[in-house]
């Protein structure tokens, strides 16, 4: 009876030490014994290495970013620029009156404000150009984020002096709104708009108005540290052409008609990185067989980490694994940006253990659920979402950690295969559900980052800081 009762508690531990997330700290040697069971607390040491990767996919349903990063001797530069179509509501389009009874006010270029990542203490100056009619948005394509545009003439201009009061409400004419981004456009632009354009030429059909006009691409000019995320799909984005128009009865109407990212408009996120002078760039130019003290990640487009774990290998005992965590933090020493520049949140996967193979991701096994259409389903329990600490120092930094508890039980129970592990902080990403799996799933249903916006700088597994560096830590007991 008593043989069974133990056997029952052991089951239901090991049950909720899979599921449950700690917080618990590193500690060495021998948890206290519980019931006689003897509880071990181990630490298994890791190798990580840097590796680059060139973009992402970013759709027009996605938030996008448009801004830049000039100061961080961590990561170096980011330049975000946003290429995007508004088109009219329907065609032919046409105004109320004719051009002769039509006067204009003025257009201006708006962008819904859904928030900012960065330092907002200096000025943010905008500049809209005509995309250049050798370049084109094709309406079915998902752009990558390097992907960039030809440029027209310039047609539109601001600067906003501080990007926290974009959440404030702004009133043009009798129009009150909030969380705008407004570009005052040319008044020659917006001649074309009310004068040169109509039912006749551009505004015939929709391949006719993208035949003429390609489209407005917003590029950030440099002296800002500060990205602003902006949704096309919100229904503050428009242009806003103001006119006046003479009615029948003589009398004079104000009026304002929208221009809208409608369904056969496209956009993208061309998100230019420059790491050169940074530090990064000194551990990613790090051979490819080179264990890395300091580990860089910024969400993407980013960068990944290999992690490999030669400890499980060795033929490890049978016993019963209580948690394996893979935990980390962050390095915040001569990080002047640490606090600033917030980190993002991070996905762990398993790849074959092949530097080559880091393109076929798949879920650590055992330890993702799988969802509806292949969604990991307890990314909450799995970990990697951003928790704080406090340093030696007394600094708020990033931590995280990793709950690869059946991964680890099947390695040494049922000799289960050891892979790499991949690290790294996607905004919307695919994976494999297992290694010959030949489907791409998506990680979530929502993005785990906004695009550019994160950075974390790790301590690696080969850290001379043994109880901060990246580690597995297992608590198990001995069968």
């Amino acid at each position: 009876m008593k043989k069974n009762l133990l056997l029952a508690f052991i089951a239901l531990f090991f049950i909720a030490s899979c599921t449950k997330l700690t917080n618990t700290e590193i500690g060495n040697g021998l948890i206290p014994p519980i019931d006689g069971i003897e509880t071990k607390d181990t630490l298994l040491n890791v190798i990580t290495r840097n590796f680059p990767l060139d973009s992402i996919r970013i759709s027009k349903f996605q938030e996008m970013v448009l801004g830049n990063i000039d100061n961080d001797p961590i990561m170096g530069t980011t330049k975000a620029i946003i290429n995007a179509e508004f088109k009219p509501l329907f065609y032919p389009y046409f105004y109320e009156v004719g051009k002769d009874s039509l006067y204009l006010d003025s257009a201006v270029l708006v962008l819904g404000y859904r928030g900012y990542w960065g330092d907002s203490a200096n000025p943010i100056h905008l500049k809209v150009y005509e995309i250049s009619q050798t370049s084109r948005l094709k309406q079915d394509s998902v752009y990558t984020s390097n992907s960039s545009m030809n440029l027209a003439g310039q047609i539109g201009e601001v600067t906003i002096a501080d990007p926290r009061k974009l959440k404030d409400s702004v009133k043009p004419r009798n129009e009150a709104a909030i969380n705008q981004i407004r570009i005052p456009l040319s008044t020659a632009f917006a001649n074309r708009l009310l004068f040169n354009f109509d039912s006749s030429n551009a505004y015939r059909t929709d391949a006719q108005f993208s035949s003429v006009f390609r489209g407005f691409s917003i590029v950030p000019q440099s002296g800002s540290n500060t990205l602003l995320r902006v949704s096309l799909s919100d229904t503050n984005s428009k242009v806003a052409l103001y006119y006046r128009y003479t009615r029948r009865d003589s009398i004079i109407d104000t009026v304002v008609r929208y221009f809208r990212h409608g369904v056969t408009s496209n956009a993208n996120n061309n998100i230019i990185r420059n790491r050169a002078g940074s530090q990064a760039q000194t551990f990613l130019t790090n051979t490819a067989t080179q264990a890395d003290s300091l580990l860089f990640l910024q969400a993407g487009p980013g960068n990944f980490i290999r992690i490999e774990t030669p400890a499980l290998e060795n033929n490890i005992s049978n016993r019963l694994v209580h948690r394996a965590e893979l935990i980390m933090e962050q390095e915040a020493d001569n990080d002047p940006f640490y606090e600033k520049y917030s980190a993002p949140n991070l996905f762990l996967c398993a790849v074959p253990k092949r530097l080559d193979s880091a393109q076929f991701r798949f879920y650590v096994p055992n330890d993702i659920s799988l969802g509806q259409g292949g969604v990991a389903a307890n990314l909450n329990s799995f970990g990697g979402n951003v928790n704080y600490k406090t340093d030696p120092t007394g600094r708020r930094i990033a931590s995280y950690s990793f709950n690869i508890t059946r991964y680890v039980q099947g390695i040494i129970t049922r000799k289960e295969k050891v892979y790499d592990l991949y690290l790294f902080a996607p905004v919307e990403d695919y994976v494999h559900t297992a290694q010959n799996s030949t489907s791409l799933y998506p990680i979530a249903a929502a993005p785990f980052n906004y695009p550019a916006s994160g950075r974390v700088r790790l301590l690696g597994g080969n850290s001379a800081r043994p109880d901060r560096k990246m580690r597995l830590r297992i608590i198990f007991s001995r069968l």
